[in-house]
Order: C-alpha cells, then structure tokens, then sequence
C-alpha cells in the first residue's frame, strides 16, 4: 500500500514538473542576462530567447538548449572583451579587476539557475517525495489502527 501510494505520487510529481526552463517563457528577443556590472562600459552580451524550443538560447548568433550555458558564454565573452581592453592599453582597467567581475557574473548564474532549479524541485519532486511518506505513514497507522478496532490517529 505504502509504496503504491509513493509510487503514484512520483508519477504525478514527474506529470505535473515543468517541462521548459522559466527562462523559456518569455518570448523571442529581450535580455535574459541579468548581470548588471560593466567595467569599462563593456556589458555582459545579452542571452536572447530565440522562440526554438529545441535550441532557446542565442548569444552573438550561438544557440543553446540551457540557459545555464547561454549565460556562462556571456560572462565570458564580458570578461574577453574587458581583458582585451585591459592588455590594449586601457589604463581604468585591469584583467585582474576583469576576472573579479568574471566570478561575479558567474556567481549570479548559479543563484539564477539555482533558484529556477530549486524552485521546479521544491515544488515538484520535493513535495511529492515529502507527501507520499506522509501518506504512506499515516496509511499505515490508520491500517493497523483499523485492525486492533480502534480509531485511527496520528500522534507524535
């Protein structure tokens, strides 16, 4: 009984899971980069939704099915384009001040991702798997309550 109820569960949680990342949502065009900091004038390259579902992220014309990837290549390309400036002679800046930005841009990806992942999980699967073991439990008592004839209860 217990594990068909964790079973069922888990096929509701899978059915119920969005399927597409939230970033995906938004419609073709606009700036899905987040990273605001532009050393030098030079901001991080926008990630545009391209409306392909199989391939929903462009940088400069790259396509990508993750927008983790989408967003990493624009730190990147922010940190190349500021290096290069750095080591060509533009004295307000320098490539170590260029990788710090770098590990900024880089640590809003991970919260971003974080976030949008933790979100789908919590509310799917985490709460599923939490459900069905309470159901389950509380199943089970009620079962072997029911056998002895006396009313179910759950105390702890």
């Amino acid at each position: 009984m217990k594990s068909t109820l964790i079973t069922a569960s888990f096929i509701a949680a899978a059915l119920s899971a969005p399927t597409l990342s939230p970033y995906v949502s938004r419609q073709a065009g606009g700036n899905l980069q987040t990273f605001g900091d532009a050393l030098g004038g030079i901001e991080a390259t926008p990630v545009e939704n391209t409306g392909d579902a199989k391939r929903p992220f462009k940088v400069k014309g790259d396509t990508f099915v993750k927008i983790g990837a989408a967003l990493q290549r624009s730190c990147d390309q922010q940190f190349n384009a500021c290096a290069n400036a750095a080591n060509g002679g533009d004295a307000t800046l320098s490539v170590g001040a260029c990788s710090t930005q770098k590990d900024q841009c880089d640590a809003t990806i991970q919260a971003s991702t974080a976030a949008a992942t933790g979100n789908a999980q919590a509310g799917g699967n985490g709460n599923a798997n939490a459900n069905a073991n309470a159901n389950g439990n509380a199943n089970a008592n009620g079962n072997a309550d029911e056998k002895k004839g006396a009313a179910a209860s759950c105390t702890k």
